[in-house]
């Protein structure tokens, strides 16, 4: 049995024109792409904290290596690589969890306190049936 059927694919504007209507109020609203842009741009700014917080944590950690005696260069390698990298990605994950906390909750908050104004001025939302 076929997963995909066959034939043409309809297109969905045409299949739901029905539900999409233009909300009264929503000209002084930004256009799609500029909140499109805005939540890359705080993507971004989430991996670049990530990014900056891993490699911190790395860089710091090789300065504090545990003083243990190895009996090959390849073990003492090895063990130098995963403590820099645990220290690494835990600083990286808790750098992370600050920037969400300090820059992208504040952020998600205001946009919804947006859509519920914008909701109780009489707005009709295309995402509900």
């Amino acid at each position: 049995m076929p997963r995909h059927p066959r034939g043409p694919v309809p297109d969905v504007f045409e299949a739901f024109a029905d539900r999409v209507e233009d909300a009264p109020g929503r000209g002084d609203a930004l256009p799609a792409g500029r909140h499109l842009a805005r939540s890359a741009g705080l993507t971004v700014l989430l991996m670049v904290l990530g990014g900056l917080g891993t490699i911190g944590g790395a860089w710091v950690a090789s300065g504090h290596t545990p003083d243990l005696a190895y009996t090959t260069l390849l073990w003492e390698g090895l063990a130098l690589v995963l403590w820099c990298g645990l220290w690494g990605l835990l600083s990286g994950a808790s750098t992370l969890a600050l920037g969400v906390l300090v820059v992208a909750l504040p952020w998600v908050r205001r946009r919804r306190r947006e859509g519920q104004a914008r909701m109780a001025e009489g707005a009709t939302s295309t995402s509900s049936p």
